[in-house]
């Protein structure tokens, strides 16, 4: 499974890889999803919505495991819910999830990510 995005921004450092992304909703609307992955878990927000909970379920089939513990309703994104952006309904709050992996299977997750977001180039995309 592929989601379709219509913007995504990569930005990888020696401690972490970060994904920000709008991912299309079947129903045309864009939704703002934000992934951080660093050497043992990764974290994934989704807006608190519907979408969002069903754009979790898919990174769950991409990883192949539920995360490590219940979703949780944060408030904000990686913004901190002080920015707006005219593209997409911003909902003020997200659904953050947390999937804990063994540091070898590091190089898996990531190519996990790279695939489910359709990222050219591999980490770099």
């Amino acid at each position: 499974m592929t989601l379709a995005c219509k913007k995504t921004s990569v930005r990888e450092s020696a401690a972490q890889w970060n994904l920000d992304a709008l991912v299309e909703t079947p129903g045309g609307d864009l939704l703002p999803c934000f992934v951080s992955v660093i050497s043992t878990y990764c974290t994934v927000q989704a807006s608190n919505t519907r979408e969002g909970e069903a754009l979790l379920e898919s990174v769950s089939s991409a990883l192949g495991a539920p995360p490590s513990s219940p979703p949780q309703v944060v408030k904000g994104g990686s913004c901190g819910g002080e920015e707006e952006d005219s593209d997409f309904p911003f909902t003020g709050s997200m659904v953050s999830a947390t999937w804990e992996f063994p540091r070898e299977r590091k190089g898996e997750v990531l190519a996990a990510f790279q695939g489910l977001f359709a990222l050219a180039g591999g980490a770099s995309g």
